[in-house]
């Protein structure tokens, strides 16, 4: 019979210090199993991991997004359309897991910041003297 194991490098061990993965056994089994159990309430106040700064920060953007998406809507134009879809397209470039995703997270910031900038420009009525 093969022997098998679970490799993981859970944010809590990480966050204690931990610069490795953890090898688990066909022990760990029930442990998994309770995390399946416990997947509605994911997202609640009783999420044991909804704490952390990541799972703060991606409910963040979400709130964030839409209030983008309504603000993008609010000055839509004709001239401005393909620098709509661009700034609605950014939330793709937010990918990874803790830190990395962090570190996109500020990238997506900075050039949100900047398309922003240029589609309020852009929808801004110009003055003709």
């Amino acid at each position: 019979m093969p022997r098998y194991q679970y490799r993981l490098h859970p944010p809590v061990l990480r966050a204690l210090g931990l610069k490795h993965k953890v090898s688990l056994g066909p022990w760990f089994r029930p442990a998994f199993a309770t995390l399946v159990a416990m997947r509605r309430v994911r997202g609640t106040r009783l999420d044991p991991f909804g704490r952390s700064e990541v799972r703060r920060t991606e409910r963040a953007l979400i709130t964030e997004y839409r209030e983008v998406v309504e603000e993008l809507l609010a000055g839509l134009t004709e001239g401005n359309h393909d620098l709509a879809v661009q700034v609605a397209a950014l939330p793709d470039m937010v990918r990874g897991y803790e830190e990395i995703k962090l570190a996109t997270v500020r990238a997506y910031h900075e050039r949100l910041a900047e398309l922003r900038a240029e589609f309020a420009a852009s929808s801004s009525p110009t003055l003709v003297r």
